[in-house]
């Protein structure tokens, strides 16, 4: 049984949907170290609470501080309380908004995580980030490119630690994917995941579905990913249909099995503007599938171009689409590339690895 004298670290974040930063919360808790620590997971966006249950099933206290209007003074008014009823003692903030709330209303040491590129943020939330920077005991980054965003910011060293992923998805779940979208044994799969929102590469998407199925018309192109504003799914849709990819690129929005249509790809896409380490990417690589993405952020330090997968031009549809021709193409070069991906994974983004570098960090801040 844990001692009751562990430190209480509270891990805070804007929201608990289901997205790259927040599944490393809800998945890294499986192997958080809670005979050293006691941990707690703070949240400010009620809506956003598709993982809370995965928490609450490791017996995780989970409490949401913001109200049915999210971030209000009462949330940071809220977020303080609580801080100060569990005596705590380290706040882990993942993103800039749970940053510069934890900074503002708590004395205690605050281990910042940042995740993306911080010109890819609006520029209220750059500016209050960087204005409250100072405040952090110790900052992280995903990856050096996006450590190299934040290198001028007024505070401690920037430490990377990678993400991590540990995925595995059972034959029949992979299988129901497929049958799901009504594929047979000779149709192509080619897979994309990330939620809708600017940047992410959407609109490419489907210039690039539209090209690729011109010549390939028995692939299938699925995007899976919630929506950040009301009505971007069915715009998707729309835009979908107008182009004549009406079942044949398909828009999912969000899936709790997302998962499963990876395992089923056959090669696995990320068009996006600009990223940190794509969560999406490492899950995909860690499952064996060849992955064709654009080079940006954190991503060419994950892939080296036709060995574990495949780096192509951000903004290039037509490039996009002639490395997912040349891997559909050639199986035993997408096989290649995929088993080279999986060993990229499991030798460097370890998700227990990941949490013990953190836990690290937190025990160097407390001594």
């Amino acid at each position: 049984m844990p001692s009751d004298d562990r430190p209480v670290v509270v891990v805070v974040v804007k929201g608990l949907g289901i997205g790259g930063a927040e599944k490393l919360i809800s998945e890294g808790a499986r192997h958080w170290d809670r005979s050293a620590f006691d941990y707690r997971v703070a949240y400010v966006l009620p809506w956003k609470d598709q993982l809370v249950a995965d928490l609450e099933a490791l017996d995780v206290p989970v409490t949401c501080v913001g109200s049915p209007r999210g971030l209000t003074p009462r949330a940071a008014l809220a977020l303080r309380r609580a801080l100060k009823v569990w005596n705590t003692a380290l706040v882990h903030a993942h993103l800039p908004t749970a940053g510069v709330l934890a900074r503002l209303v708590t004395p205690r040491p605050v281990v910042y995580t940042e995740h993306n590129l911080v010109w890819s943020y609006r520029a209220p939330t750059r500016l209050f980030n960087r204005l409250t920077y100072g405040r952090n005991a110790a900052v992280t980054a995903v990856s050096d490119a996006v450590a190299a965003t934040v290198a001028s910011y007024p505070g401690p060293a920037v430490e990377v630690v990678p993400n991590g992923v540990s995925v595995a998805v059972e034959p029949a779940a992979r299988d129901g994917a497929r049958l799901e979208l009504g594929l047979g044994a000779d149709d192509s799969l080619v897979v994309h995941v990330g939620n809708i929102r600017p940047g992410k590469g959407h609109d490419m998407l489907i210039e690039f579905a539209g090209a690729l199925l011109a010549h390939r018309p028995k692939a299938t192109v699925v995007s899976v990913g919630g929506e950040k504003y009301p009505g971007g799914l069915d715009q998707l849709r729309s835009a979908a249909e107008e182009a004549g990819l009406n079942g044949r690129l398909r828009f999912l929005g969000r899936r709790s099995d997302a998962l499963s249509f990876i395992a089923a790809a056959d090669v696995y896409v990320n068009p996006a503007d600009f990223e940190g380490l794509p969560v999406t990417i490492l899950e995909a690589m860690a499952l064996g599938r060849p992955v064709v993405a654009t080079a940006v952020g954190g991503v060419p330090a994950l892939i080296s171009d036709g060995v574990n997968g495949r780096l192509v031009p951000p903004r290039s549809p037509r490039a996009l689409v002639d490395a997912v021709a040349d891997l559909l193409d050639d199986p035993g070069t997408a096989g290649r590339i995929g088993a080279a991906g999986a060993d990229t994974v499991a030798a460097e983004y370890g998700l227990e690895s990941m949490v013990r570098a953190f836990e690290d960090i937190y025990r160097s801040v407390l001594t």
